[in-house]
């Protein structure tokens, strides 16, 4: 069924209505440009304005700040800003007012090359500001790879992208700044000290790198592998030379032992042989008279005598020699030496 004519007339004349009504709120928000305001908008901008600086020298700042509001709706003069700022410092609201006087010293600025009374605006805006940014404490964040409709919040409060190049304000002491995709989902976080005073530089990164793929544990390179240093030496001390060496002494003393006993054979064997062979010949057939007594108990005196240097002899030779083998040290056999008496022969045998 097809419509009339006056039913589809209807319908736009209430579409025209409803793009009206909608448009007129977005209009009066923005406000007028203080050059191309009309003189009706410029009156009603200043009743509020005037309202608004009133209550501001009355110091009620939230009634204040409400008129300047209103007023910056009709025209969004640089001027009205500045109070509303003020208006908001005065009133313990310093995030607010530093971010009025951000945009207050942006606008100022640009009609300032047209009216050069906004330029002291300007410079007004920019003083104040620094004064109220010393404290406050802000984050500089750097996001990397945001994906489209991603939501960065800092302190719980949520920051347009138009703002992400520019400091934050954020309360003293530890705030976590979050970068979230469209849905919410949390695609990067840190917990920062935020102090006042300060800017504190924040990195988030929406695509973090990978994490490494484990190693296999016989995959694991050599240089890789801990270095526990060169292998451990013997710290032992050799054994001391010292002990040995104190054998060498008693090695000589030994030694001059059996020399001098081996001096004493020779001398009495020497002298029982020629007593021997004076009695040979005095006493034929081995018939000594009497009187030959005391040369015949001489000769026993002299073999004795001469028997014990010689077994002393031996001992104190084979004792020193021994005795010195020991004090050398090294890592051979110890020498061994022993005194052999036989039926015919009288020596030493022994190993070094």
């Amino acid at each position: 069924m097809r419509p009339s004519d006056r039913t589809i007339r209807s319908i736009m004349a209430l579409s025209a209505l409803s793009l009206a009504v909608l448009a007129t709120p977005l209009a009066s928000a923005a406000g007028a440009d203080p050059s191309s305001a009309t003189p009706a908008q410029k009156k009603e901008a200043m009743d509020h304005f005037t309202a608004g600086k009133q209550a501001f020298e009355a110091k009620n700042y939230e009634k204040a700040a409400m008129e300047l509001r209103a007023s910056l709706e009709v025209v969004d003069s640089p001027n009205a800003r500045l109070e509303l700022a003020r208006a908001l410092r005065d009133g313990g609201k310093l995030d607010e007012a530093w971010a009025e006087y951000e945009r207050v010293v942006q606008d100022a600025t640009k009609l300032a090359a047209k009216e050069e009374r906004y330029a002291k605006t300007a410079d007004a805006a920019t003083t104040e500001r620094t004064d109220v940014e010393a404290k406050l404490a802000f984050v500089l964040v750097a996001v990397a790879h945001p994906p489209a409709g991603a939501v960065l919040k800092v302190g719980g409060k949520t920051v347009s992208q138009d703002q992400w190049d520019e400091p934050i304000v954020a309360p003293a002491g530890a705030v976590d700044v979050v970068l979230t995709d469209a849905t919410g989902k949390e695609l990067a976080r840190q917990t920062v000290m935020a102090t006042v005073g300060q800017k504190l530089p924040v990195d988030l990164d929406a695509q973090p790198a990978p994490a490494p793929a484990p190693v296999a544990p016989h995959e694991v390179a050599a240089e890789d592998k801990p270095d526990n240093g060169p292998p451990p030496q013997d710290t032992t001390p050799p054994p001391s030379s010292s002990g040995r060496a104190k054998l060498r002494p008693w090695a000589y003393v030994a030694g001059g032992v059996g020399v001098a006993g081996l001096a004493t054979f020779g001398i009495f064997g020497l002298m029982s042989n020629s007593n021997y062979s004076d009695l040979q010949g005095a006493c034929p057939n081995h018939a000594c008279p009497s009187s030959k007594s005391s040369e015949i108990d001489n000769g026993k005196t002299f073999q004795t005598v001469a028997n014990v240097g010689l077994v002393v002899g031996i001992v104190g030779v084979a004792a020193g020699a021994t005795l010195f083998v020991l004090s050398l040290g090294g890592k051979s056999a110890p020498a061994t030496t022993g005194l052999v008496v036989g039926p015919s022969f009288v020596g030493l045998r022994g190993t070094l």
